[in-house]
């Protein structure tokens, strides 16, 4: 029997990483169904990002009259059946070569920040395609569950190194492949003891899926909350 994962999300949350791969199980191999994950995660959390982040807000044009219906939240309005067809033939074309479709848009260079996001989106959406293996009937019950993914989840913790945990662990994969992630409390209680500050560095030569980063990150924003610097 596979180890619960619990313990790195939220209970919530990590319900609904098991159902989503637990849809996608028809699809393949735990490996295979993670990326299947992913990818969708990337779209809705990108989504997100567009509509909180000031530094994507210039984006948001990129998503008017042609364009208007390639964000995440649009696919819940796609037949189950049309789906698989739409994200091969429509989305990840689209967000293989985002970033020049965002410099048509964007006067200058976008922050760092855009930059990073968009080569990253790039990079996973250049070779994307949804085998038929992918059941059609299954599709809109996967885009609702991560429609359903609290935004401050998508946006503030490592949620992708979740469903890689998620997914992985049922099999064991997580231990053939190296993978040993640190649990969400003690990854809290070592930032914790650390106190980073803006002008620290932060130097994790096994960031993985960057947990520590995300939590060192949210622990010197709730800081400069708290004591108004």
């Amino acid at each position: 029997m596979g180890r619960s994962t619990v313990h790195y999300a939220d209970n919530a949350t990590n319900n609904l990483l098991k159902r989503l791969h637990n849809k996608l199980r028809p699809a393949g191999t735990p490996v295979q169904r993670v990326e299947y994950i992913i990818e969708l995660l990337l779209l809705r959390i990108f989504e997100v990002k567009l509509k909180q982040d000031a530094d994507f807000a210039p984006l948001r044009k990129l998503f008017r009259n042609e364009n208007e219906d390639l964000l995440f939240s649009c696919l819940s309005n796609v037949p189950n059946e049309q789906i698989l067809l739409t994200l091969n033939t429509r989305f990840f074309p689209f967000y293989s070569r985002i970033s020049s479709e965002a410099r048509k848009v964007i006067k200058g260079n976008p922050s760092i920040k855009v930059q990073d996001q968009l080569v990253l989106i790039e990079e996973v959406f250049g070779n994307s395609i949804f085998t038929n293996n992918v059941q059609s009937g299954n599709m809109g019950e996967v885009i609702g569950l991560i429609g359903e993914l609290d935004e401050h989840r998508l946006l503030k913790t490592d949620l992708l190194g979740d469903a890689i945990e998620s997914a992985l662990s049922e099999t064991g994969g997580t231990k053939d492949i190296g993978l040993h992630r640190t649990p969400d409390h003690i990854r809290q209680f070592m930032v914790g003891l650390i106190v980073p500050t803006f002008t620290d560095r932060i130097f994790d030569p096994t960031a993985g899926t960057g947990g520590f980063l995300f939590d060192s990150f949210e622990y010197v924003m709730e800081s400069v909350t708290r004591n108004g610097h």
